[in-house]
């Protein structure tokens, strides 16, 4: 595995968030996974894509395991988000050759949360689930649109590192234990370990290196480099870009950052990215079912 973004220090006072968050981070890096209520279908599916050579029909075989896998990826097939005209597509093999290895995944990763925000064990935690999930479908959204006005990353591959931008979130809250009041991890300690945590688990379930670096580089917000514009350029002005969409708030701090430069965005392009998205979102919602 490779290496990951280091993790923020805590003040020696947090005590028992501090210990918890590194023992997270030294599992993770282990190897270590444990989601609770993530469906072992899902996991068997992000193992099988991980080999760029894998058939549509060994594809198939392990989604089909799981009915409720099984309609999702259908579903995503169908969506307008990916399929515009003709007949629908009944047949799961057809609809894995059809969206592609990464919408696959993100198909994957929305009935995997869903099943772990239905959880009956982490209903305590039910409204953050949702909320997050929330928050990764606007960055995806954004992401998705930032990738076709631009043409410089795939757009299925730009949702699904913004669906998994903040999963790190997810992973934290959901391990958190629940049964005294020794750990309390605030917005501002999960702001800032999330990205690591979730590099680390993206990189143990095998997807792409890029999304891997993207999401654990997503906060750097002053970040410049020599080439062409990459991932986790897009993913930081798309962060920031629905930071700011959530907050009303009219800013135009996101086309100053050095990776919308990087990108060659403009204001006008930053506007249109942002209505674009906005009526991308119940397509992406219907797709991701």
């Amino acid at each position: 595995m490779s290496a990951t973004r280091s993790q923020p220090a805590l003040p020696e006072s947090a005590g028992s968030p501090f210990r918890f968050l590194s023992d997270l981070a030294r599992e993770l890096s282990a190897g270590r996974v444990d989601l609770p209520s993530f469906p072992d279908a899902v996991a068997r599916v992000q193992n099988v894509l991980s080999d760029d050579s894998i058939s549509s029909e060994r594809i198939a075989r392990v989604v089909s395991s799981d009915a409720g896998l099984a309609a999702r990826i259908l579903t995503m097939a169908n969506s307008t988000l990916l399929h515009r005209g003709g007949a629908p597509v009944t047949d799961l093999k057809v609809a894995i050759t059809r969206i592609g290895h990464d919408s696959i995944r993100a198909a994957a990763l929305a009935y995997a949360t869903a099943q772990v925000r239905q959880a009956a064990d982490l209903a305590p935690i039910r409204a953050d689930l949702e909320r997050f999930w929330q928050e990764g479908v606007r960055v995806a959204g954004l992401a998705h649109a930032m990738a076709k006005e631009t043409r410089l990353m795939r757009p299925d591959e730009a949702l699904l590192a913004g669906l998994l931008h903040n999963i790190g979130k997810v992973y934290i809250i959901a391990r958190t234990p629940r049964d005294s009041g020794s750990v309390h991890i605030d917005e501002a300690v999960l702001r800032d370990w999330h990205p690591g945590i979730g590099q680390a688990l993206i990189e143990n379930w095998k997807l792409p290196e890029d999304i891997a670096t993207a999401v654990g580089g997503q906060l750097e917000s002053e970040r410049s480099h020599g080439g062409t514009a990459d991932l986790q350029d897009l993913l930081i002005v798309a962060v920031n870009l629905a930071a700011q969409m959530a907050s009303n708030v009219a800013d135009d701090a996101a086309a100053r950052m050095p990776a919308a430069s990087a990108m060659g965005l403009t204001d006008s392009a930053i506007v249109r990215i942002m209505l674009e998205s906005q009526t991308e979102l119940e397509t992406l919602q219907a797709a991701l079912g």
